[in-house]
């Protein structure tokens, strides 16, 4: 069986009918949200549909259909559309059909918005409709790409002209697992590069550096000898097919010593740590969750005495310290501290939920101590009012947030679906510069704990904090090394099954932010 990178799509379809708000209409049958992919599929998807397995190559066009929608009087403006919560209903034409109504998407219709809309990695697709009687009819997707990616390197897969449905080669490398070092003092290196090239299109020619080689079968092993050099970034990998179809993975090259860039160390430093484990008493309260609080106090502890922050510049809000309005005085006064030239970090380690109530489960909240399933408006802090608190208050340009809040719920909180809320806190600085977001997981996916009951997450972070993550050897841990040492460490602990995801702007990669002495300022 030939392997290949795919993008996994998970519908889920949790309600059918409407959330009636003024009773049930047994004659009406029920809105039902078909997706159709042209570039890829004939046929559309349904919502029993759970899992769809489509090439790795860019989205260029999608059809969204609401059947039966003349029968709930739905019109074409009562119906959004959202990807990674940005919505794009702009970008959708609309028309009705036989059986209901279409909104579609193509290159042009796209061409309305300039921002990029599609992640390469995972994207979350939502579709809310709004009868005219005020019942709601969601539907949501998540789109992955699956593919054997090292999060060391970088992939890139183009289709040729000549065929537009065609796959990239793909090249799982089982040798370099992480990207080749030279010490100080050494001008060369010899490194074997292994792995398997999988194509549907044999004969693939690949060029590992500067040498060649030929992949004459489906599926081949190959084993390669390359010499490295100190004046060398990057070693790159290429496989291209007979119909020029082309898949290109980039191995970065890491110096010691001597021409080593030197990472950049930031002014003050400050952080709002945030745990909450315990979330109250009342009626209708979260459940709680243990370990939470004490690892927002690890991470505390490790800042301080692993990477340079002074006491004094770090607040911790834990269990009862952590309501709403605590968290938001925490963002608008404690974090704006942090100027233009400070690091600044946010770390949370708690909950974050769809709304349990029907009708409302679009709706996304970050848990706080307090918060109650029939308040959460006024209990816990909802996505939007996050995110302008977040984008009112840092001035920081070297803004660093991380969430552990992707844990699973039973009862009357479950969602009944995979979440999204991690997708959603991904994109809370899209458009800004200076600003990182780090997740423990990506959609649908759960926080798993160790055998001790630490969080796998918040055990990584501290490790690569601590010095684990410093993958040149030159005492300060970057950001670039954080972000990709915790996402493979956490990857390979759970078997795959939690693979944390981040949006690190390239101005922030080399941010001084762990190890000790040599970060401290």
């Amino acid at each position: 069986m030939i392997r290949r990178a795919v993008l996994h799509l998970t519908v889920l379809v949790f309600f059918t009918g409407a959330f009636a708000q003024t009773g049930a209409f047994a004659q009406e049958a029920p809105i039902r949200i078909q997706l159709l992919l042209p570039d890829f599929f004939d046929t559309p998807f349904a919502g029993d549909r759970s899992l769809i397995e489509v090439p790795e190559r860019p989205i260029s066009r999608m059809k969204i259909r609401l059947l039966k929608s003349a029968e709930r009087s739905l019109s074409t403006g009562s119906i959004n559309v959202w990807v990674n919560g940005a919505a794009i209903s702009n970008i959708f034409d609309s028309r009705n059909v036989a059986d209901g109504t279409e909104l579609s998407m193509d290159p042009t219709t796209m061409g309305k918005r300039p921002d990029q809309l599609f992640d390469p990695r995972e994207n979350a697709l939502e579709v809310l409709a709004t009868d005219t009687r005020g019942r709601k009819y969601y539907q949501s997707w998540i789109l992955r790409t699956t593919g054997s990616h090292n999060p060391y390197f970088a992939y890139q897969g183009t289709i040729s002209p000549d065929d537009p449905k065609g796959v990239p080669p793909d090249v799982l490398l089982t040798e370099p697992m992480a990207p080749p070092v030279l010490k100080a003092g050494q001008a060369t290196a010899r490194i074997v590069v292994k792995g398997t090239c999988s194509s549907e299109n044999p004969s693939v020619a690949m060029k590992i550096g500067a040498q060649s080689l030929a992949i004459q079968s489906k599926s081949e092993s190959f084993s390669q000898a390359v010499d490295i050099r100190r004046d060398m970034k990057e070693l790159v990998i290429e496989a291209t097919d007979r119909k020029q179809n082309r898949r290109t993975i980039v191995i970065p090259i890491v110096v010691q010593g001597g021409n080593a860039p030197k990472p950049h160390a930031a002014g003050g430093r400050y952080a709002l740590v945030v745990g909450i484990s315990n979330y109250g008493d009342a009626k209708g309260a979260l459940p709680p969750l243990p370990q939470a609080a004490a690892d927002a106090g690890t991470v505390a502890r490790d800042l301080e005495t692993k990477a340079g922050f002074r006491k004094d510049n770090i607040r911790l809000l834990r269990d009862e310290s952590a309501t709403r309005d605590s968290l938001r005085i925490g963002l608008n006064d404690f974090a704006a501290k942090a100027q233009a030239d400070d690091l600044l970090v946010i770390y949370v380690a708690g909950r974050a939920v769809h709304d349990p109530q029907p009708g409302n489960n679009e709706k996304m909240y970050l848990a706080a101590y307090g918060t109650q399933m029939k308040a959460m408006d006024g209990t816990a802090v909802s996505f939007p009012d996050l995110e302008m608190w977040l984008t009112q208050s840092i001035r920081s340009n070297h803004t660093f947030v991380i969430f552990d809040v992707g844990h699973e719920v039973e009862g009357d909180w479950k969602f009944p679906g995979p979440s999204l809320v991690n997708n959603h806190l991904l994109s809370l600085f899209s458009e800004q510069k200076g600003r990182a977001v780090l997740t423990s997981g990506s959609a649908g996916e759960i926080s798993l704990n160790r055998p001790d009951g630490e969080s796998s997450f918040t055990y990584w972070l501290t490790r690569g904090l601590a010095g684990d993550a410093d993958l040149n050897q030159d005492h300060v841990v970057t950001a670039d090394e954080l972000f990709r040492f915790v996402e493979e460490k956490v990857r390979e602990e759970s078997a795959g099954k939690q693979s944390p995801n981040f949006r690190l702007p390239s101005r922030n990669a080399d941010q001084a932010v762990g190890e000790g002495s040599a970060a401290a300022k």
